[in-house]
């Protein structure tokens, strides 16, 4: 698999992106890829078997979970016919711009990004107009890192694309884009790994934060950490400590609340129901630590939202 020229691209994931075409496609010898030069982006990721492709000079090999996106004004074409299953979306985006980075140019940049995020709280989040992340021309998406989210969204964004249903194109950018973050996450303790940048134990606490964030209304526990990490717990609490000044159930507990304030604020669900949506499997617990992070019972912040 080549390199890809060190190619990365930034984006303002505050902006959708247009969806030109959406789908998935098989093919088999001996259809092969025609030689073109897009107006567009086209965006692949590869479900079964393999694709051979070129764009410009660089060969690409693609195998299952590969993610590529090819740029516009760039000539790509099939090199070799073969049996694959793959996601293809053709989009444009006005924010989107390629940047090419060395590792060390790719290092700082990660860096910044993720000590930036982690100084936001999220009220100055929410006035912030850009937020600029990097993705990368190419990642492989293992299983147990979200591959199954990504696919899902994908074909979330596919079923939106072909229905005819009001605001089913502004759905389908949406997961589209929801997925181009969630690989923005993925990429970003891999870029450093790949590059030198951060040990280990760092990357380990980056993954951790991606995992409790995505899955903070899952049961979730020291004994599980450890299964799913394959790091002793204490340890990987001390790391996580060390670099984002809270434990790691301190951070969960945040999580899940911060997720509680805005259920209860905009729906109409009841608090046992907020409650186990969020994560907690006992509501007067829950009622316990939502009182100590916001001063008040959920009820009564329900009440003071307009709920009922």
């Amino acid at each position: 698999m080549a390199k890809a020229e060190n190619r990365y691209f930034q984006y303002n994931c505050r902006q959708l992106p247009e969806i030109r075409l959406a789908d998935t496609a098989a093919i088999e010898p001996p259809y092969l890829h025609k030689r073109r030069t897009p107006g567009e982006y086209i965006f692949y990721l590869i479900r079964r078997g393999e694709m051979y492709l070129s764009e410009n000079e660089t060969l690409y090999h693609l195998l299952p979970g590969d993610f590529l996106i090819l740029e516009p004004d760039r000539t790509h074409m099939g090199r070799k016919a073969t049996n694959c299953e793959y996601y293809y979306i053709h989009f444009l985006y006005g924010s989107l711009e390629t940047v090419v980075l060395s590792d060390e140019a790719l290092r700082d940049r990660l860096l910044r990004q993720r000590e930036k995020t982690l100084r936001m709280d999220s009220q100055s989040k929410g006035c912030e107009r850009q937020e600029m992340l990097l993705l990368p021309k190419y990642i492989h998406l293992a299983a147990d890192t979200g591959y199954r989210d990504i696919t899902q969204l994908l074909n979330e964004g596919i079923s939106f694309h072909n229905s005819p249903m009001e605001g089913g194109e502004a759905l389908c950018a949406s997961r589209f884009l929801e997925a181009l973050i969630r690989i923005s996450r993925q990429f970003l303790p891999v870029g450093f790994r790949e590059t030198g940048g951060y040990s280990r134990g760092n990357c380990r606490v980056w993954e951790l934060l991606d995992y409790l964030n995505m899955f903070y209304y899952e049961p979730i526990s020291g004994d599980s950490l450890e299964e799913k990490f394959d790091c002793n717990f204490d340890y990987l609490n001390r790391l996580f400590r060390q670099s984002i000044g809270k434990t790691v159930f301190q951070y969960l507990s945040e999580i899940r609340i911060a997720h509680a304030r805005e259920l209860l604020a905009t729906s109409s669900m009841k608090v046992s129901q907020i409650s186990e949506k969020v994560g907690f499997s006992d509501e007067s617990y829950f009622s316990k630590v939502f009182k100590r992070h916001t001063g008040i019972s959920p009820l009564k912040y329900a009440k003071m939202c307009g709920g009922s």
